[in-house]
């Protein structure tokens, strides 16, 4: 039996909303993206040999960018109040 066919047939039963199994390596990639994996670590753990590929897959969300942005601003008056 194909995975696919088997995870159809699931979902169909379950009558959860429709998802592919595909959908799973993106939340993967997202979560260890904002978990603090580097790109290069990430890429080696989806199985990609370039970074390139990896940015397919991990999409942050807008808070998670935002308390990235946090960080950096921290980071540069730190750096500016010891000058």
């Amino acid at each position: 039996m194909k995975v696919n066919n088997a995870h159809t047939a699931t979902v169909k039963r379950s009558g959860v909303r429709s998802f592919r199994l595909y959908d799973l390596r993106h939340t993967w990639a997202t979560r260890a993206a904002m978990a603090g994996v580097d790109l290069v670590t990430l890429a080696a753990m989806i199985g990609h040999s370039r970074i390139q590929m990896v940015l397919r897959y991990a999409h942050p969300s807008e808070e998670h960018q935002f308390q990235a942005m946090k960080r950096v601003q921290t980071f540069v008056a730190g750096g500016l109040k010891s000058r």
